[in-house]
């Protein structure tokens, strides 16, 4: 490849951990979840930097083709990402399902105890 598409997949990888710092700074990313993204931003800038690092890691896996090598790492970080991403919307599903049952239970005890005293002001 030629050095210039280095140079652009590195500038790229560098806007990535901008725009992935930038979000955390906002607080519209929280850190456990910036983590993966900010190590996936990592890898692409140092494989852009060094990109005989790659060629040497498809040699040693028996890839013929060290950019496909490249699109399975990318494929594989992305679905850790998501596995990820999908067992914290379960865990937080189940905390919804909690507090939901806690507040009905407190509206039920609420109404019961409103009746209570409506009964009690009715008979004074």
């Amino acid at each position: 490849m030629k050095a210039d598409l280095f140079v652009l997949s590195f500038v790229i990888s560098a806007g990535f951990l901008a725009v992935i710092l930038y979000l955390i700074r906002s607080r519209k990313l929280r850190e456990q979840y910036a983590l993966l993204w900010l190590a996936l931003s990592l890898v692409m800038m140092v494989l852009s930097l060094f990109p005989q690092l790659l060629d040497l890691l498809a040699d040693k896996l028996g890839v013929d083709y060290a950019p496909s090598l490249l699109y399975l790492l990318g494929l594989m970080s992305v679905l850790c990402i998501m596995l990820h991403l999908t067992i914290a919307l379960s865990a937080l599903t189940r905390r919804i399902i909690v507090l939901t049952q806690a507040l009905a239970l407190q509206e039920q005890r609420c109404d019961g105890l409103e009746a209570q005293v409506r009964s009690q002001v009715r008979q004074s």
